[in-house]
Parts: structure tokens; sequence; C-alpha cells
């Protein structure tokens, strides 16, 4: 979900990424964090990514689109409000999700669908396997890139 957070008190790094940067931010299957310890230590931040970065002070008030992955750092005690807009009014979470956290619910049942792909594969010798998972895999990637 799209949302404001309206920083009161005070002052924390912040950074957002576009969407295009979300398979370099090494997000696990199904997590809604990244498993990089720290992306405010340039060292660690991956290659390619395009993040936008900035200091929020007391009353200052951000949009964070929907589907921008985002760190905070603060730098000192903080306190701050997010207002969540919901826009999706079907399908969103498959559960509640009060922080606007979850996947959409599609992406949920695509990856139980995957799980029970994966299995029927294991049927197959393994060169086999990984010949039909990377064709498949390559016509995911074409449906995504046609949107």
């Amino acid at each position: 979900m799209a949302n404001l957070l309206c920083h009161i008190h005070g002052t924390k790094r912040f950074k957002v990424y576009p969407p295009t940067d979300i398979t370099k931010l090494s997000f696990p299957p199904g997590a809604s964090s990244s498993t990089i310890e720290n992306p405010f230590n340039p060292e660690l931040e991956p290659d390619g990514v395009h993040p936008m970065e900035t200091i929020l002070k007391p009353g200052d008030v951000l949009f964070i689109p929907e589907l921008w992955p985002h760190a905070a750092y603060p730098l000192e005690l903080c306190v701050a409000v997010n207002v969540f807009f919901k826009s999706l009014e079907h399908g969103y979470s498959s559960s509640k999700d009060v922080y606007g956290n979850k996947d959409l619910a599609a992406y949920e049942k695509g990856r139980t669908m995957i799980g029970r792909i994966g299995k029927e594969f294991e049927r197959l010798p393994k060169a086999a396997r990984r010949f039909y998972m990377e064709r498949m895999a390559g016509e995911l990637a074409n449906m995504a890139a046609n949107e």
C-alpha cells in the first residue's frame, strides 16, 4: 500500500528504491524484508540499484508509493506516524495486513502453485528438470516484460 510517513520527532535517514530494483534487493521468496544487513552501508548496497535518499526532520511528510521498497535508519530517537492508502478493493492480502507489509494474495497463490510445479518436476532427471524449469522461468520473465 502507498503511505504517507509523517515525521514528528528526531531525525532519520530514509531510502526508497524503485520497484525495478526488487530483484537486486535480496528479498527471500515470500518475505516482506530484505536480507541486506544494513542498506545504509555503501559496501553492502547491491550493484545496479537506484535508491533515493533523504534525511527526515520533524514536520517532514514523505509519500512512499506502493511497491517501492524502503529502509529507515534513525540518527536519534524518532517518532513517526504512517497513514496507509489501500489501492485495491479485492485481492489485496490473503490475511489481515495492518501495516501494509504483506504481499498480494495473487503472489502468495502463485508461490503455492510454483511449489506444486516444483514437486511435479522432482520426478524428472536433473538435466530435464533444469531445462524445463528455466524455460518456464523465461516465460514468466517474458510475461512480466510485456506488461
